[in-house]
């Protein structure tokens, strides 16, 4: 009589090493879900907080004038992008659920349509035969796993991708306000006033490779080619806020 022994792909030492193998973070930084929300408000607080600080210095506004635009501006834009952020993944959210509602009622309605639409779906994915039929078999056996499927694979929708839209919005804030207040710095602290703008400047491009830099170190990718982009693009739109500061002073002859 021999002895069977079956090997059991879910035992405790494989539980243990997934366990450790998805808190090494291969997959990715516990940010990467919100990477997002941090470049698009903190960069967008950058510039438009910049915005304000180079289109008040070239028009020689005083620096009372910067600091209560600026902080007016960054807080409102803040709350703005926040809100929209919310606003816009809750909207998603609910159409998400608008949809996978109608696939339920389909699938109670004409089943046998959406399990046809299930087994195109995983055939242009490469099963064919026997396997095909089982992943049929297996997918339409709950209609929740089967609705989620047909979200995917029809709308190309996920429940994830939208997931948690009052985290999104806060991280967008904080993006914002964080990396934003950074060209007001020079006019709350005491530097010189001929070396207000100066610096401004400086902390600009710094927050903007430091932003930069936070992108590559989530997703891992363009160290150095994340933090010349972020850069690149917010020299180009602070040159243009400046820019037209300089020209309003010449036309409308702003003078204190």
């Amino acid at each position: 009589m021999s002895l069977v022994i079956y090997y059991d792909p879910m035992s405790s030492d494989i539980k243990e090493r997934l366990a450790k193998h998805r808190e090494s973070e291969l997959h990715g930084h516990k940010l990467g879900p919100y990477i997002q929300d941090i470049v698009y408000g903190g960069h967008d607080g950058i510039i438009t907080t910049f915005a304000v600080v180079a289109g008040t210095a070239g028009a020689d506004l005083p620096h009372y004038i910067v600091i209560i635009l600026g902080f007016a501006n960054l807080f409102a834009d803040a709350v703005s992008m926040g809100a929209g952020a919310f606003l816009s993944l809750k909207s998603e959210l609910d159409h998400y659920f608008r949809l996978k509602k109608e696939e339920l009622q389909e699938i109670e309605a004409i089943p046998d349509l959406e399990r046809e639409e299930v087994r195109e779906a995983y055939e242009a994915k490469g099963f064919r035969g026997s396997d095909l039929d089982r992943v049929v078999d297996v997918i339409t056996s709950n209609k929740e796993v089967w609705a989620e499927t047909m979200m995917l694979e029809e709308h190309g929708l996920t429940k994830q991708a939208s997931a948690n839209p009052l985290s999104h919005g806060i991280m967008t804030f904080v993006g914002f306000v964080l990396f934003g207040i950074v060209p007001l710095f020079p006019y709350l602290f005491g530097i010189q006033s001929d070396q207000r703008f100066p610096v401004a400047i400086a902390g600009t491009f710094a927050a903007l490779a430091l932003l930069g830099v936070t992108r590559s170190f989530v997703t891992r990718e363009r160290l150095i080619r994340g933090a010349l982009e972020i850069v690149a693009i917010g020299a180009l739109t602070a040159t243009v806020a400046y820019g037209i500061g300089v020209m309003l002073k010449g036309l409308v002859g702003v003078a204190f």
